[in-house]
């Protein structure tokens, strides 16, 4: 089937029209809603203003070319839903702008301190204090089971008994159902004026069908598949546009829209061809968001944080793979579709069918599906407290984000630089940390290896106390600055407890430390105990020397120091290592608690700052020089070169997968010459017995990526795995490309 036409009225309108026509929906609702607002309203009730001012301004948009109604107009075309999207504002930020002087208010020197801290890279934060803005999955389950009129009733039902605080919360909760009825109905009216001025069948047929569902539905809950899978759609926009929050996960998609096309197809009501043929339509509708030309130079310029997960397990376990799951994995590979992301759930027990709908392309060069494997993940959500319902549920999104399905949200992009305290010790810059408030000890002096690991140890918990100390002391607030009744409206316990999300409503609310530039520790400590300790090849204050002066004259020991065992070879030594630091910052995570009260689940992700956060760090005893790449995830350093993918499997058949309840993530370039969907699916199945969560894959070769680089027009269809996203390979800058490039090859 041929999408080029719907393709083309999309793509037109995010490239040239979206982004000014947010804008300046934004400007006008903010500038009303300013004049509306009185001094002393209660946070739900500028809340509810909100809703009913933006729903009220809308103006939906309708493509003739598309069966689906969801485009509110008010987002910039690559926004998630986010408040403030690089460099875009979106109303349903109006909230938060007005409050959010008060994260600073409350404590303005722990605000100065935390800036300085993230300032220098100790850890990231996507907000203030908390993640405010992104990476938040909105239960779809609801509205497909009793529509949003059924969420309206239960949220008034609850309203008997009510405390003012409560009742606000309730109130809100009602009020964001009938925003977004209207928005809905909105479009019915559009469609039903289009369908009457066309005199194209196709057109008309399209407006038709809009007009018939979006009086409805949400409202209703969906009664056909189309209707559900339209509901995905408009969902994003509507609670975007409302919330001012990013949506990036429509969920366990083949497993609930699965009812809704078994009985239309059982009725007679939809073929399977129709069925994919709306599902083509659907994923095309997001592909259309931005342009995949535009060169990638920065943070995260491709990155539309739009995913949904296929595969896993049902409820008792049991591998699922049905008709929908290899449509959406079709219609990905069959459109040359980037968005929205693949996170495909697998084991050991999916079917071949599965492995070899998605593996067709990537053993092709084309690389979009990120793979998430159950037997290491489930032990690990298991581990954190979660039923066994709720592990075989979980969902992964935005880039490696793991999360309950309904039921939690962590705050994402919580990452914590490893590698700043051991930096700060080598480098002995103890101004720094008097200006960051953390002090580290220097490994000079050192006696054995064992009192260099314990100095480690002991600085890497400082790191961890502090910035969970001022995210706990900082993050409290959240509530008075913003609250969130739409999230919260399906948000497992949230209407049964009467409390938004930002009050503690969820039935979870446990913290996340994501490791960064783990592997570089490892490294480093493997150095130091095999050079200074079992070969005495150099005394340790000699290789603290050199690391200091960038190893300037001491290109030997440098290269010594990239020949010991490294993190993924394979070796006992290096798994050790690596399994006995794991268990020791879990341990020591055990005893601190989160930023609300909960625990602390670890996990081992990094997004670009590979390259951002390693131009800014300095030498380290693995080798690496000043500016030099940082390791991603549990990816091996690319300073040691590991000749066979099978050493990296091995290395993690080391590790206790269950501690890593915040996922863990490895980046791996296969051998083209000697993949097929044979050996692939074997791969992939012996991965599924390691500790591996995360799996990210390339198949290409150096070779074809250098060429790639002379000769772009050669390569139009190269899709390689960056990090949390895929792209072009043509399209990434000179330095991204040059980052890929350096990664390792593996035989």
């Amino acid at each position: 089937m041929n999408y080029e036409k719907m393709r083309n009225e999309l793509f037109t309108h995010y490239t040239t029209v979206a982004d000014g026509r947010a804008e300046e929906f934004c400007d006008r609702c903010v500038a009303e809603l300013d004049a509306k607002y009185t001094e002393g309203m209660s946070v739900f009730e500028m809340k509810r203003m909100q809703y009913r001012t933006i729903s009220d301004n809308i103006d939906p948009v309708l493509f003739k070319t598309s069966p689906f109604y969801y485009e509110t107009g008010t987002l910039a075309a690559q926004c998630d839903g986010a408040r403030d999207f690089r460099g875009h504002r979106s109303a349903g930020g109006w909230v938060y702008w007005k409050n959010q002087h008060l994260f600073e208010d409350q404590d303005p020197e722990l605000w100065k301190l935390m800036k300085r801290q993230k300032k220098e890279k100790m850890y990231l934060i996507c907000g203030p204090y908390n993640d405010v803005s992104q990476h938040f999955c909105f239960n779809h389950r609801p509205v497909l089971e009793i529509g949003l009129k059924g969420i309206y009733e239960k949220a008034e039902a609850q309203l008997e008994g009510a405390n003012e605080r409560e009742a606000d919360f309730l109130n809100s909760v009602c009020e964001g159902m009938l925003s977004i009825k209207k928005i809905s109905e909105k479009f019915a009216v559009k469609a039903e004026a289009l369908a009457r001025e066309t005199d194209d069948s196709e057109v008309r047929a399209n407006m038709e069908r809009i007009a018939d569902a979006a009086s409805r539905t949400p409202w209703e809950a969906p009664k056909s598949f189309y209707e559900a899978l339209n509901m995905y759609a408009f969902m994003r926009k509507a609670l975007g546009s409302l919330e001012g929050i990013g949506f990036s996960s429509f969920g366990r998609i083949d497993m609930d829209l699965y009812p809704f096309y078994e009985r239309d197809i059982e009725a007679g009501r939809l073929t399977k061809d129709e069925a994919y043929d709306l599902v083509a339509k659907f994923l095309v509708t997001f592909d259309s968001h931005f342009d995949r030309d535009i060169k990638f130079e920065g943070y995260s310029d491709h990155e539309l944080e739009n995913t949904y997960v296929l595969g896993g397990c049902y409820p008792d376990g049991s591998p699922l793979c049905n008709d929908l799951t290899i449509m959406f994995l079709r219609a990905t590979r069959e459109e040359q579709l980037i968005y929205p992301k693949v996170k495909l759930r697998y084991s050991s027990e999916s079917p071949k069918e599965m492995f070899d709908e998605v593996n067709k392309d990537l053993i092709k060069g084309t690389s979009v599906v990120m793979y998430q494997n159950d037997e290491a993940t489930i032990p690990a959500v298991l581990a954190t407290g979660r039923t066994i319902e709720e592990a075989r549920d979980y969902l992964i999104f935005g880039c490696w984000g793991m999360n309950g399905n309904g039921y939690e949200k962590f705050d994402d992009g919580s990452y914590i630089n490893l590698i700043k305290p051991l930096e700060l010790a080598v480098h002995r810059d103890f101004d720094k940390m008097a200006e960051i408030g953390m002090k580290f000890k220097p490994l000079d002096g050192a006696e054995s290896f064992e009192e260099v690991y314990s100095i480690m140890c002991e600085n890497v918990r400082v790191l961890l106390e502090e910035r969970t100390r001022v995210t706990r002391t900082g993050g409290n607030i959240w509530h008075k600055v913003d609250v969130l009744p739409l999230f919260s409206s399906t948000l497992a316990n949230c209407i049964e407890k009467r409390k938004d999300f930002t009050e503690g409503g969820a039935k979870y609310r446990d913290d996340r430390n994501e490791l960064f530039a783990f592997a570089n520790l490892v490294d480093s400590l493997l150095v130091i105990r095999e050079l200074c300790f079992e070969k005495k090849k150099y005394t340790l204050d000699q290789l603290l020397e050199a690391v200091r002066s960038n190893w300037e004259g001491n290109e030997e020991m440098r290269v010594d120091a990239t020949r010991c065992h490294g993190w993924g070879d394979g070796s006992d030594e290096s798994s050790g290592l690596c399994r006995r630091l794991n268990d020791d910052i879990n341990s020591m995570v055990k005893r601190i608690k989160g930023t609300y009260g909960g625990k602390i689940v670890l996990g081992h992700l990094a997004y670009t700052e590979v390259r951002w956060w390693g131009e800014m760090t300095r030498a380290t005893p693995d080798g690496r020089r000043n500016g030099d790449y940082l390791a991603q995830g549990l990816t091996p350093s690319r300073l040691n070169k590991i000749p066979h993918v099978t050493d990296v499997v091995h290395s993690m058949t080391a590790l206790d997968p269950s501690i890593f309840g915040g996922n863990t993530v490895i980046n791996l370039i296969l051998p083209p010459a000697k993949m097929n969907l044979e050996i692939c699916e074997a791969f992939l199945r012996a991965a599924a017995k390691s500790a591996i969560q995360s799996l990210q894959l390339n198949c290409t070769s150096k070779e074809e990526l250098l060429d790639a680089q002379k000769h772009p027009e050669k390569y139009p269809h190269l899709i390689v795995r960056v990090t949390g996203f895929s792209a072009k390979f043509t399209s990434l800058s000179p330095e991204w490309q040059n980052e890929v490039i350096t990664r390792n090859f593996y035989e």
